[in-house]
């Protein structure tokens, strides 16, 4: 009976050591947790990265104010590993009314978050809903028509984006 239970456990060991383990799942954790870009006004391709705790960054100094906050979170495959990416739409206020919304796509590599893409959804658009379907982002939202004030947009847009390389691409 000995025998049997060491070899059921060398067993259990052995299988443990042998079939490759599943990288990190992704959680809503993960990505309030993370680091975001804040492209600068002058030159997009530069801005600052900052941390988000509990979905939030808040720096108050009159002089360099800034205000990040994740807006809505999808889980889905975008990219051509075994495990879930995320789509991430966050907002950022640097002090005046604006309120410039981003969508970035987060690729799960081997457990480790990789902000890949970022896409400027533009100032104050609102977001209905996101999701990833078929390895595409699918954006529903209201933007701004012509005769919209800042504050409320009313044109609705379903926008698709694929991730190719290291680019969202509208499709």
């Amino acid at each position: 009976m000995m025998i049997k239970v060491l070899a059921l456990l060398l067993g259990v060991l052995l299988i443990g050591i042998i079939s490759p383990a599943n990288p990190a799942e992704l959680d809503l954790n993960h990505l309030k947790n993370a680091k975001y870009f804040i492209p600068s006004w002058e030159n997009p391709e530069q801005g600052e990265w900052v941390h988000l705790h509990n979905g939030e960054f808040s720096r108050r100094d009159p002089d360099n104010f800034l205000y990040v906050g994740i807006v809505d979170v999808a889980l889905g495959y975008l990219s051509n590993h075994q495990s879930k990416d995320a789509a991430v739409i966050y907002g950022y206020n640097t002090g005046g009314s604006g309120f410039f919304v981003m969508l970035c796509a987060v690729v799960n590599e081997n457990g480790k978050l990789k902000n890949t893409a970022l896409v400027d959804l533009e100032d104050r658009v609102k977001i209905n809903s996101l999701r990833i379907k078929s390895g595409k982002i699918i954006v529903d939202m209201a933007t701004h028509g012509p005769k919209d004030p800042a504050c409320c947009p009313t044109v609705k847009k379903i926008a698709t984006y694929a991730l190719v390389g290291n680019k969202l691409e509208e499709r």
